[in-house]
């Protein structure tokens, strides 16, 4: 979709709020995971997280890590609210990293392979009268890594249009909805462990994950999930595959 300057009434210009879980590099843990919520209005949800954590005077960081049974009715509570809080939009991308062939697919490149990734879930929550905005939880890389740039560029080239209006990394300790997408990506990875049995079970966060899929009317992320507001997709080749040049996911 081509669009003017006289068209800017039909252009949508959100934010795109995005964290990770995990580590490539990690040989570990099998499970990486991608996530973002999408959103035109910032302030709506961030302005309730903030009346929340005031209520229960909870200043601490939001992380699915660091879930205790002090903080539960807080973190429930937040969590209630980013997902009945109108125009939000989470997806995400898990990657099973035992079905990835690093070496053949990234030159066993994580910087590489990190951006690919990032690439792919961006592109498949970007519509076609979209500009977005990411903000992005600060990874350090080497210098020579250019991951604001490369991504914009590769995006705004595949897709032949300006989709990508700026990315920038910021520290999520000032970011309450980056907080947010930790704990939902926190618990898309969790349900993928527990489903293997590759944990044995912490009781609260299997309450927090628990009331997600409730909330959401489903059993597990195993599987992918495509609700209307909230998308699990896995990375595969043939996915990559799909979202090649000229093509819009959506479209």
């Amino acid at each position: 979709m081509n669009f003017t300057l006289k068209d800017y009434k039909k252009i949508r210009t959100p934010f795109a709020f995005f964290d990770e879980t995990g580590s490539i590099n990690d040989k570990i843990n099998r499970f990486f995971c991608l996530g973002m919520i999408k959103c035109m209005q910032p302030f709506f949800l961030d302005s309730k997280i903030r009346e929340i954590r005031e209520k229960n005077r909870f200043y601490d960081e939001i992380k699915w890590n660091t879930l205790s049974k002090a903080k539960l009715e807080t973190i429930l509570d937040i969590i209630d609210v980013a997902l009945k809080t109108p125009g939000i939009y989470f997806s995400c991308i898990v990657i099973n990293k035992d079905k990835v062939n690093f070496k053949q697919e990234f030159n066993n490149n994580p910087y590489e392979a990190y951006e690919e990734f990032t690439e792919i879930l961006l592109k498949k929550a970007i519509e076609e009268n979209e500009i977005i905005t990411v903000l992005a939880d600060f990874v350090t890389t080497p210098k020579n890594i250019k991951f604001e740039v490369d991504v914009k560029h590769d995006i705004n080239k595949d897709l032949e249009r300006l989709a990508i209006g700026g990315i920038h990394r910021v520290d999520s300790k000032g970011i309450n909805i980056i907080q947010v997408v930790d704990l939902l990506i926190g618990a898309v990875s969790y349900s993928y462990k527990k489903h293997l049995k590759l944990v044995e079970g912490d009781k609260n966060k299997i309450k927090v994950l628990n009331a997600i899929l409730r909330k959401l009317g489903i059993k597990s992320f195993v599987g992918e999930v495509n609700a209307k507001r909230f998308k699990v997709f896995e990375y595969s080749n043939d996915l990559k595959k799909a979202l090649k040049k000229g093509h819009h996911p959506n479209g």
